[in-house]
């Protein structure tokens, strides 16, 4: 405690987590099978909500049931095992103060090793021009305001923000004054000076769907999460793909993971919960829903959620993502001596760079689109998007011959993707009208997701949703 302010350290965050869940064990008791119920608690989805809220509720004895409508394991967490390199498509950094995923990782033998500290260079391709991001500040037709020049127009919205962050711990984006200052991202540019010009390029990588539908509230949110990692040290990563870490946790709770049930149906069964696909039903006395509200939208709850929940769970924002895979057939970056990463003000936005874990060799690229381009690229077929990327190339980097191979979509699209988009984020005025409330308990029925993590985003918010959950069904039933 330094001047009122909590401070996290890896140390102290991991060590208390593990005497919790200690305790949680040693306060177990055995618990007698009800007649006719299949389980105390019966989590829907197996991505490192569910999976974690499984576990906690094991450790403290209870019976659980894990129910999983895919047959993969890890939900958005998804190492693509198959390709050069085994790139993410979606979480892959763990924090320092990731106390949770850490201490499971450590539990169940997943080993995490220091994130390589390497800064890609990157070129910055705006029009026909491509230019070094070092040479951006005095490059002809540069928009962006004087003191901001010097910024790649991806990092600018982040910039601007990091000058002017009231958020001092994890839990300000959900106080008044930070409530009082929730306007969007575009209206924040604007008091900034940015021109429209300048505008329309920091939007071109925004982790969102458009400047003026995103709260300035996610950016200082996330510049305060990454200030607290720096000051613990250096990001990690799970040797041998994120994946590994839910795998490990549904390999500990062995039979009681079930997949390809897709749940259609929630509701009252006696003094418990019943929860049906329309061919096979678990009963149990709580249920919680682990999944993204897009995908709870499927589901038909009763007794139904009303007013602020339901408005939530309809109309909670979601980031499209697409990601297309690439494989070049040449080292072209080679040929032209210029950096392999890319930001473009083109169809494929952003161009991430597939390092061998080891040696850090590339192995291929990852076009990174989001937003409205995202949305409107994955209604094309692979071989159409395999034919783009290999002629957008071609027209930025003439080296590349347009010898590029797509190895793998990953569609995180609303219609594509059962989670309708790769992570949530706040439109303006949100967080003050649903933050509290969306995440309610529907009698016997509780919810959990990253979407309702309160000092954590990503993974360490999942789980910290999965332990809340758990946490309040234990105190209803002993």
């Amino acid at each position: 405690m330094a001047n009122g302010v909590f401070r996290i350290t890896r140390r102290s965050a991991t060590a208390a987590l593990g005497l919790a869940m200690g305790a949680g064990a040693l306060a177990a008791w055995p618990r007698r099978p009800v007649a006719g119920k299949d389980a105390d608690v019966i989590v829907v989805g197996a991505g490192l909500a569910g999976l974690f809220c499984a576990t906690w509720l094991t450790d403290a004895g209870y019976r659980v049931k894990v129910l999983e409508a895919g047959e993969r394991i890890g939900g958005r967490l998804w190492t693509l095992d198959r390709l050069p390199g085994a790139p993410e498509a979606g979480g892959a950094q763990i924090g320092q103060s990731y106390a949770r995923i850490r201490y499971v990782a450590e539990r169940f033998g997943v080993r995490i090793v220091d994130a390589p500290a390497r800064r890609e260079e990157t070129l910055i391709a705006c029009g026909d021009r491509v230019i070094n991001s070092r040479d951006w500040a005095a490059a002809p037709g540069n928009p962006m305001p004087d003191e901001f020049k010097s910024t790649p127009p991806g990092a600018a919205l982040f910039a601007a923000a990091a000058r002017d962050n009231p958020f001092a711990w994890a839990g300000d984006w959900r106080t008044k004054t930070a409530f009082a200052r929730d306007v969007s991202a575009g209206a924040f540019l604007d008091r900034l000076g940015f021109s429209p010009e300048a505008r329309a390029l920091a939007e071109i990588s925004l982790n969102a769907n458009a400047l003026d539908e995103y709260s300035i509230l996610n950016v200082w949110r996330s510049l305060q999460i990454f200030q607290q990692d720096a000051e613990i040290g250096p990001a990690g990563a799970a040797k041998g793909g994120a994946q590994r870490i839910p795998e490990a946790m549904a390999a500990a709770l062995g039979d009681a993971v079930v997949t390809r049930f897709r749940a259609r149906q929630v509701r009252p069964d006696g003094d418990g919960v019943a929860i049906t696909d329309g061919v096979r039903t678990f009963r149990a006395d709580y249920c919680v829903l682990a999944l993204p509200f897009p995908a709870l939208n499927a589901i038909e709850i009763d007794p139904a959620p009303t007013g602020a929940q339901a408005r939530a769970i309809a109309s909670l924002p979601y980031t499209q993502i697409l990601q297309l895979h690439l494989e070049p057939e040449t080292a072209f970056w080679e040929d032209d001596g210029l950096p392999l990463a890319m930001w473009t003000d083109g169809p494929l936005e952003r161009l991430f760079v597939t390092r061998d874990r080891e040696s850090g060799a590339p192995l291929g690229l990852v076009a990174w689109i989001n937003g409205e381009g995202a949305r409107a690229l994955a209604t094309l077929d692979d071989g159409a998007l395999s034919a783009l990327a290999a002629k957008e190339l071609k027209r930025l980097r003439p080296a590349s011959r347009g010898a590029v191979r797509l190895r793998r979509t990953m569609r995180w699209t609303q219609g594509a993707s059962y989670a309708g988009g790769a992570y949530m984020h706040w439109a303006p005025g949100q967080a003050e009208r649903w933050a509290t409330v969306m995440g309610a308990p529907l009698g016997r029925v509780h919810f959990a997701g990253e979407h309702l993590s309160y000092l954590h985003t990503g993974m360490e918010g999942a789980m910290e949703s999965g332990q809340n959950a758990a946490e309040a069904i234990m105190g209803l039933s002993r």
